[in-house]
């Protein structure tokens, strides 16, 4: 077919299509109107045209008239593309957002002798200190708290009476403390076995 349009591509079959050089058209890219049957294309050309042809004939500002015909034009074109877009499902590609304890720095944690209760927190779920926190190390945390509010998770030597009454994610536990509350609870983190 020698009509130079995207319309056209529409209406070549594959087989018959050159594979040459790319042609300039109309002004319009191949691809914007894709989705659009031709018929509706065509039909809207026509109509808003002869909208525009009217307008003129009647005394209206030219300028203004092509400019309203032309926002009519790129209105259905727009509209018709977005009614004909088949809706695709979004696909969530899942990944681990940061690496394990175990994958990373294990070894050097288990030389660790002092913790904080966010880094242990974050270190009793296999995340990395530092990481963003999970709701696991968020649980962990709280569970830290709540046990050495009850007297369940021993503070180091020197720790004042208002760190053991009012503890926070800063407050400091030793490596036996944390172990042996760890395995009253039945765990066994890898960061605490040596």
């Amino acid at each position: 077919m020698s009509i130079d349009s995207p319309v056209a591509d529409d209406l070549i079959d594959a087989p018959q299509h050159s594979a040459g050089p790319a042609r300039v058209g109309i002004g319009l890219s191949p691809g914007i109107l894709h989705g659009i049957p031709p018929l509706l294309f065509t039909a809207a050309v026509v109509t808003i045209g002869a909208g525009v042809v009217a307008a003129i004939m009647t005394d209206a500002n030219p300028a203004l008239a092509i400019l309203v015909g032309y926002a009519a034009l790129a209105a259905t074109m727009a509209l018709a593309r977005g009614a004909a877009a088949p809706a695709q499902p979004e696909t969530i590609k899942v990944e681990k957002a940061e690496p394990s304890v175990a994958e990373t720095t294990a070894a050097a944690w288990k030389l660790v002798s002092t913790f904080t209760v966010s880094d242990a927190s974050r270190l009793l779920c296999n995340v990395e200190p530092g990481a963003a926190a999970t709701q696991e190390s968020i649980a962990w945390g709280r569970a830290l708290i709540d046990a050495i509010r009850s007297g369940g998770l021993a503070l180091p030597p020197g720790a004042s009476d208002r760190e053991r009454e009012n503890p926070h994610y800063m407050t400091q536990v030793t490596r036996e403390a944390l172990n042996a509350w760890a395995d009253g609870k039945g765990t066994a983190p890898a960061f605490l076995r040596h």
